[in-house]
């Protein structure tokens, strides 16, 4: 399945279909930032860096969004709830860690407080300027405005 030579995979189907050459490269994500030396792999393009080097924001990742017609009280509800169960997280990070394991497709402790530490930081809590400025810049990027490092050149 895919579209112009791209082949779609599962998560955890990507690092050993590249090892045992079913593809001549793969997109990863998530853990695997950390875990694809152990594949024998090599990185040819970090996308988070190139994204930094380029739009000097960081990346945006996600987001927590509530429907408007939801009205302020409800929305301020949720983001207080929200808010209360992040600074919880960050106060007691042993009270998710089982959960965090359960859902870790690497289920090295090391690797996944390595990933947690890389996406669930102090914009997790309050975006600020340097957040906000990230989305703008993702939002205003017309599609095909910038070009993705060339992995020829990355080798």
């Amino acid at each position: 399945m895919g579209v112009g030579g791209i082949r779609v995979l599962p998560f955890h189907e990507i690092m050993p279909a590249v090892r045992d050459g079913l593809v001549d490269a793969g997109l990863v994500i998530h853990e695997a930032r950390f875990t694809y030396p152990g594949f024998g792999l090599d990185c040819l393009a970090d996308l988070g860096d190139w994204w930094e080097s380029v739009t000097g924001t960081p990346i945006p990742l996600g987001a927590i969004v509530a429907r408007r017609d939801l009205g302020p009280e409800l929305i301020a509800e949720i983001t207080r709830a929200v808010r209360a169960s992040v600074d919880h997280a960050f106060a007691h990070p042993e009270d998710s860690s089982d959960y965090v394991m359960e859902m870790a497709q690497e289920l090295d402790p090391e690797v996944a407080k390595a990933h947690i530490a890389l996406y669930v930081n102090e914009f997790t809590r309050d975006l600020g300027p340097e957040g906000l400025a990230a989305v703008s810049r993702l939002l205003g990027m017309p599609v095909g405005a910038v070009s993705v490092p060339d992995p020829a050149q990355s080798v």
